[in-house]
This record gives C-alpha cells, structure tokens and sequence, in this order.
C-alpha cells in the first residue's frame, strides 16, 4: 500500500513538474509584445482616473483616463523627446531596460 502511493505520489509531481516546464518554455519562446501601441508611462490621481503617456509609432498621446471618459490633451513627436533633456533620462533607460533583459534571459 506504501510502495503504491509512493508511486502515484512520484507520478503526480512528474506530471505537474513536466506542465511547469513546458509553460515556462511557452513563456520564454512567445514574443512579448506583438502591438504597435505602448504604454510609456501613467501617474494615477485617485481611483481610476489618471494621465497615460502612449506610443503610438512615432507619436506620443498624452490622454487624461477616467472610468468613463478618455481625453486627448496633447500630441507630441517621438523626435522632439529624444533632443532635449528628456534624451538623457531616455538613454540611462533603455540601458536598464536591456540590463533587466539581459538578466531575464
């Protein structure tokens, strides 16, 4: 009776060690980010509602978020970002970005 739950106990944590593997396989070989829209940044102001920073190819929309309304409040051109000082914080950024990648893969 032991030997026999010994064995299926040994058959169960196989099985479920062999889906943990094969999602964490699925994870690692399925592209993250497929979208042309990227979310830059969003600073909340209370329970849903909130200002987002989203890229959309070479622009970036700065929109005001409510839990019934989304509004435009200004358009700016991913080029006129990387020129001033914002370049600078830019840059230090994407390094991380690609150091945390680094350290993910």
């Amino acid at each position: 009776m032991t030997s026999l739950l010994i064995q299926t106990g040994g058959a169960l944590a196989f099985v479920i060690l062999l889906i943990a593997a094969a999602a964490w396989v699925y994870r690692k070989k399925t592209p993250g980010d497929l979208g042309i829209i990227d979310l830059v940044a969003y600073k909340p102001f209370g329970p849903r509602r909130g200002i987002a920073a989203v890229r959309i190819g070479r622009e970036i929309l700065v929109v005001g978020v409510t839990n019934a309304d989304i509004k435009l409040f200004r358009v700016i051109d991913a080029e006129e970002i990387k020129t001033g000082p914002a370049a600078a914080v830019a840059d230090k950024v994407n390094r991380l970005r690609k150091i945390k990648e680094g350290l993910d893969a």
